[in-house]
């Protein structure tokens, strides 16, 4: 038996067969990691392409209550259906694929890699009851000092999936605004005021975290408490996107399954700010199917509106773009132009997170010569790709020295940098 403790609640769970490759035998970290490296779907000839088809079958199913190609189901191995535990654990999106199990009860899902699943689907649940508790403990406190919070993404979207305790939250990100006031007035924005309280309060608060927001502790549980939506500073069209998401934030009232009362976003809100999130990632390293699943979740329901202040920017391309991945693989129907190349490179992107771009492939080296080159050349990608989306003018070069002043820092991370890949 093993018990996380998360504040005064324990959560227990065992697994109910040890087995190394059923990694991690265990129930979510609160900071999901990066994808497994995996081939694109349609490269059949790599092992790790079926389980990749096989979860977002699975995943559909739990989103939509539609039924599986069974197909693809057929004659799978023990090894492909534990890829797919592995890869649908790493990207978050486990609770919904079980769900999709559950839809579809004519597949045989290995006994230990369905109990070990259905582990995971309890903490789930059960840590959704529990950030909904901070929630309100965190909502009243603001409330009792004349500040009204809204909650963004994580719990209160989830009540937009068709099972809302399936929808795997990490951090709770809050924006703050001076009770029954307009909260698109800057006047109004009480984010700093919440810091001075949970700092009076003794609650451990990082104001230097990022500009963009603060890092609020409470009771165990990372709180990103905003001033901005998004990182203004970085380019012309993150500053103007968040002007957009401060004149549509337009707070409505939702219900969590134990009945809490928050308030959340517009759907406009939701638009743009699930979007460009996917797309910083996108762009930095780190989207996954998480995000895929966050987006067709929302046009499902509420269809696609491109706001006018994106029109024409590389922002409405990656909107487009990415409503036509979860038209193909997660049951939307949206119509949107297509971009062939630019999904091909979101979703590479999933699939092999470390890749800046498609085009730089790991080689298979022990060359250290080679290996140089090949991070070059990555950090170049990346470098090339964050100027294209930000209209930036970064320089490879600065990347380079960049990265060289931190290995000489910790000087012992020096060898692996030129000796392993």
């Amino acid at each position: 038996m093993n018990t996380l403790s998360l504040n005064n609640t324990i959560i227990s769970y065992t697994p109910i067969k040890s087995n190394s490759k059923l990694s991690p035998n265990r129930p979510y970290n609160i900071h999901t990691p990066s994808t497994d490296v995996i081939e694109k779907i349609g490269a059949t000839c790599n092992p790790k392409a079926i389980p990749s088809k096989m979860l977002l079958n699975l995943l559909k199913s739990g989103l939509t209550g539609k039924p599986i190609n069974e197909k693809i189901f057929i004659g799978r191995s023990y090894n492909d259906w534990v890829n797919m535990y592995n890869l649908s654990h790493q990207n978050a999106v486990m609770p919904a694929v079980y769900d999709g199990i559950k839809n579809n009860p004519n597949i045989k899902v290995p006994e230990d890699v369905l109990e070990n699943m259905e582990i995971n689907k309890d903490f789930a649940k059960k840590y959704h009851g529990y950030q909904e508790r901070i929630l309100k403990d965190f909502t009243e406190m603001t409330s009792e000092n004349n500040v009204d919070t809204v909650q963004m993404k994580g719990i209160g979207f989830s009540m937009n999936y068709p099972n809302p305790t399936s929808r795997f939250g990490g951090d709770i990100d809050i924006f703050n605004y001076k009770h029954g006031t307009d909260p698109s007035n800057p006047n109004n924005n009480m984010s700093s005021k919440v810091d001075e309280i949970t700092k009076k309060l003794g609650i451990e608060t990082d104001t230097k975290h990022s500009k963009k927001h603060s890092h609020i502790t409470y009771k165990k549980v990372p709180i990103e408490n905003h001033r901005n939506f998004l990182d203004v500073e970085w380019s012309p069209i993150s500053k103007k996107m968040n002007n957009y998401l401060f004149r549509v934030l337009k707070p409505v009232e939702e219900t969590l399954p134990h009945g809490t009362k928050i308030l959340v976003p517009s759907k406009e809100f939701n638009t743009v700010f699930l979007s460009f999130h996917a797309m910083q990632h996108y762009v930095g390293g780190g989207i996954n199917f998480h995000h895929l699943a966050d987006w067709a979740v929302h046009v499902n329901k509420h269809g696609l509106k491109v706001p006018e202040e994106a029109k024409g920017t590389k922002f409405e391309e990656f909107m487009y773009a990415f409503t036509n991945l979860a038209n193909k693989h997660l049951g939307t129907n949206i119509k949107v132009p297509e971009n062939k190349k630019l999904e091909e490179e979101i979703f590479n992107k999933m699939l092999y997170p470390e890749r800046p771009s498609i085009n730089v492939k790991k080689p298979n080296t022990k060359n250290p010569i080679k290996i140089l080159n090949y991070k070059y050349r990555n950090i170049a990608a990346g470098v090339a790709k964050r100027n294209e989306y930000w209209g930036t003018n970064e320089k490879p070069i600065k990347a380079v020295l960049k990265s060289f002043a931190l290995h000489l820092i910790k000087p012992q991370t020096i060898i692996t940098a030129i000796f392993k890949i």
